[in-house]
């Protein structure tokens, strides 16, 4: 409007001007200025409307240019996108520099409880959805490799070399003797019983004699079981009294024995390849045995009724366990620098990979956008965008050219003086 304004203006001004400057000679000055800033704002107003239409619908050549020509624009701009803006040199800076590290630790420990209710809410339906006969085949495949790639030896040596240098080798040793004694105390009649057996002593021996084999032979009998009875509590009572000596005195030669048989097979267990061979036989016969398929399936159904009974409660231990993991994972990357710092690289690089790699996407996106625009629908856009300052060319216009019509006139005055 005031582009236009401007332009009416000095149209009606130079009108003015040139029907009274008979009668005021200094108005040539002004009808000079009005006529070129008519014929500059004319000119203007014409290069802009060409720029977006055909000026008053004139089929004039070369007009409308974006409209006619909405393929090349098209394709410059995703051009100067692609190789102008969407460009490792312009973006690499920015993407290198963001703190993708700390952007994850505070959003999930901001979101960990809402993540943990999400998963336990979501963590049976997958469960639900595993196979049982496939999830124990899995379970009982993993088993039988831990089984048989497991090195026993050093391990189980190690393990008990840990027991033997803290002293509790002893306390094994004692509570073996303990196990034995009792085991002792709750046989003793059947050691009665084998010991009676051995005594040659009996009514049955009787059984030759014409008389007296009735009242001889129960006697006979009862002073064998009386003999059996007596030698069993003598036998069990010094069996005992020695392992308790053996389970109090650390100098015993049964305590001796032991603690020196079991640094023997530690030793071998370490580094006997015999040793080894019978435990690696173990192990297979171990990993090849039914028992681990049985207890994969057992396992499987044990955990998959645990997840799916702890998920289904408002106290779920699963959810605070997936709660307590997020919350440390967060922790981790908030103090741990040097992990921030890797990740921060690691993702930098990836994301910048991501965008550069998507720059023909990005180039496809821009010239579909616009070859889908009506013609007219694009000038208007690009019209509503660069117009208003489209108008300032016709000020300037309007301006510079009634400066420029002063100054021609000036010229062709002085001349003629």
């Amino acid at each position: 409007m005031i582009a236009t304004g401007a332009l009416v203006a000095s149209v009606v001004l130079m009108i003015v001007c040139g029907l009274f400057e008979s009668l005021y000679p200094w108005l040539a000055w002004p009808r000079a200025f009005f006529e070129a800033a008519t014929v500059g704002a004319m000119a203007d107003w014409f290069a802009v409307v060409a720029l977006f239409r055909q000026p008053l619908g004139l089929p004039i050549p070369h007009t409308a240019i974006l409209p006619n020509n909405k393929a090349r624009v098209a394709e410059s701009l995703a051009t100067f996108l692609e190789t102008s803006f969407l460009t490792e040199q312009q973006l690499g800076p920015t993407f290198r520099e963001i703190d993708y590290a700390g952007l994850a630790s505070r959003w999930l420990g901001d979101h960990a409880s809402l993540l943990a209710d999400k998963a336990s809410r979501f963590a049976p339906k997958v469960v639900s959805g595993f196979s049982d006969v496939e999830m124990s085949e899995l379970l009982g495949l993993r088993a039988r490799e831990l089984i048989r790639n497991a090195d026993l030896g050093p391990m189980v040596g190690e393990g008990l070399e840990v027991i033997v240098r803290n002293g509790r080798d002893r306390e094994i040793f004692v509570s073996v003797l303990k196990s034995a004694r009792q085991l002792i105390e709750d046989h003793r009649g059947t050691i009665q019983s084998k010991i009676s057996k051995e005594i040659p002593l009996s009514g049955e021996m009787l059984n030759a004699l014409p008389f007296g084999k009735e009242l001889v032979g129960p006697l006979l009998d009862q002073v064998r079981d009386s003999i059996a009875s007596a030698v069993a509590g003598k036998t069990i009572e010094k069996v005992q009294a020695a392992l308790d000596e053996a389970g109090s005195e650390t100098d015993n030669p049964l305590w001796r024995s032991f603690d020196e048989r079991l640094r023997t097979f530690i030793a071998k267990l370490k580094a006997s390849p015999e040793m080894a061979d019978k435990l690696h036989t173990m192990q297979e016969s171990l990993a090849g045995s039914q028992v681990i398929g049985d207890f994969a399936a057992k396992t499987w159904q044990e955990v998959k009724e645990f997840i799916l009974r702890d998920c289904s409660s408002e106290d779920s231990a699963v959810r605070r366990k997936i709660e307590e993991a997020i919350r440390s994972a967060s922790r981790q990357l908030t103090e741990n620098a040097g992990a921030r710092a890797e990740m921060n690289a690691f993702l930098g690089e990836q994301v910048l990979a991501g965008i550069l790699a998507a720059r023909p996407h990005a180039r496809k996106l821009v010239t579909s956008t616009i070859h889908a625009w009506d013609a007219n629908e694009m000038a208007d856009k690009l019209e509503s965008t660069v117009g208003r300052d489209l108008q300032f060319i016709r000020l300037n216009g309007t301006i510079v050219g009634g400066l420029i019509g002063v100054l021609i006139y000036g010229v062709f005055w002085a001349l003629g003086k």
